[in-house]
């Protein structure tokens, strides 16, 4: 399943480097192209990071703060949900995501989700929400 971002999402991503992008994809277990298209690869990646995410979590830190403070009422509540968190606090999210982050340090510590994450959050929060509402 493809998702499509909205264009403020696509802003935020449009400069990553093609490199980070296919890192990203290589992470999820998406086999690049011959021909990158930047904004339909990142559009596969995000429904492959929720899926990663309702196993194990996403991983977060103290410098997450701003950005999870950022989403509407909503979207933290999807976050939450892929974090197992009862509470859809900021609090509760970052701290169940630290957890995640130092099992991604210790197992996986080049992670491109976890570089790419903060630039995705509004994107993976609503591939979350549509999938709870539309589920396929």
């Amino acid at each position: 399943m493809a998702f499509e971002f909205t264009e403020r999402e696509w802003d935020l991503l449009s400069g990553l480097p093609v490199r980070q992008i296919v890192e990203l994809a290589a992470d999820l277990e998406i086999v690049a192209p011959a021909e990158i298209d930047r904004r339909n690869l990142l559009s596969l990646c995000v429904p492959r990071i929720v899926a990663r995410a309702r196993v194990e979590g996403l991983p977060f830190s103290k410098y997450d703060r701003e950005d999870l403070e950022a989403l509407p009422p909503e979207l933290l509540s999807a976050i939450a949900d892929l974090q197992q968190v009862r509470s859809p606090t900021v609090n509760n999210v970052i701290r169940a995501g630290e957890r995640v982050y130092r099992r991604y340090q210790n197992e996986r510590p080049d992670s491109a989700v976890a570089m790419c994450l903060p630039m995705m959050l509004t994107a993976v929060a609503r591939a979350t929400l549509e999938e709870a509402i539309d589920p396929r």
